[in-house]
């Protein structure tokens, strides 16, 4: 008994002094909604995307332009971008409190207006953590060049 109190004393004392112990969970939690939010566009379930995108959620484009969430749903849905096939690496969590920044590199394989492409960008994603859990609120993109 006497030892199960001195365990319990030094768990408390290693919470005390590093709160977050408790990183790898959400790290973990945080990889498998990228990894949703991939199988999402490949799938075309735009509810589940809806829902891992915050309202005020934008994204700055590896072209250059920008769109909001409602403008980058819209654009999903139509067709004119057809996720294949995506692949995450290097993948880097940050946590800062109730914010998250998530960067990596993305090689996807996607139809844009009836043409086949394989993209390849470095990309950062700002996730908050909200009431009704993480979501996505910004994405920035930069493509790579092919290596020839």
């Amino acid at each position: 008994m006497n030892l199960v109190v001195r365990l319990l004393a030094f768990c408390g004392i290693l919470l005390a002094a590093y709160p977050n112990v408790a990183v790898c969970g959400t790290e973990d939690d945080l990889n498998q909604l990228e990894e949703q939010r991939y199988a999402a566009l490949i799938a075309g379930d735009w509810a589940t995307v809806d829902a891992l995108l915050a309202d005020e959620f934008f994204y700055n484009q590896g072209g250059g332009g920008s769109v909001t969430k409602a403008v980058f749903l819209d654009y999903m849905k139509v067709g004119d971008a057809k996720v294949k096939k995506a692949v995450r690496e290097d993948t880097k969590i940050r946590l800062y409190g109730d914010v998250a920044v998530v960067t990596g590199v993305a090689h996807v394989d996607v139809t844009l207006k009836g043409e086949d492409k394989a993209l390849h960008s470095r990309y950062l994603h700002v996730w908050a953590r909200k009431d009704r859990g993480w979501q996505l609120v910004a994405r920035q993109a930069t493509y790579i060049p092919e290596k020839k």
